[in-house]
């Protein structure tokens, strides 16, 4: 856990593994929910969003430089995500409406 930015596609798997531990993302959508994962990337304020059809070097460093800015709000997800108890809560919500 010592990255201070992760760079991905915007996959909601790897969005929300760093996000859980309060790391910022840049996210560089190709398809699919990659394109609604990366805009509230943007909106919560806890990483960058870069089209992919706008993709270079400068930009690229641009964008990672100002999520790395943005531990903050990656930090207040990291909490949210804690206080729902995580998977081991939902498996006992999910259990509770079994029996």
């Amino acid at each position: 856990d010592r990255a201070v930015c992760v760079v991905t596609h915007g996959g909601m798997g790897v969005t929300q593994k760093a996000l859980s531990r309060g790391i910022p993302v840049c996210a560089v959508p190709f398809g699919r929910d990659q394109f609604e994962v990366a805009r509230r990337v943007e909106v919560a304020r806890c990483g960058t969003r870069l089209p992919a059809r706008k993709l270079s070097v400068p930009r690229l460093r641009s964008a990672v430089t100002s999520a790395m800015g943005m531990s903050d709000g990656a930090a207040m997800i990291a909490d949210g995500f804690a206080a729902t108890g995580g998977v081991r809560r939902g498996a006992d919500l999910v259990e509770a409406q079994m029996w």
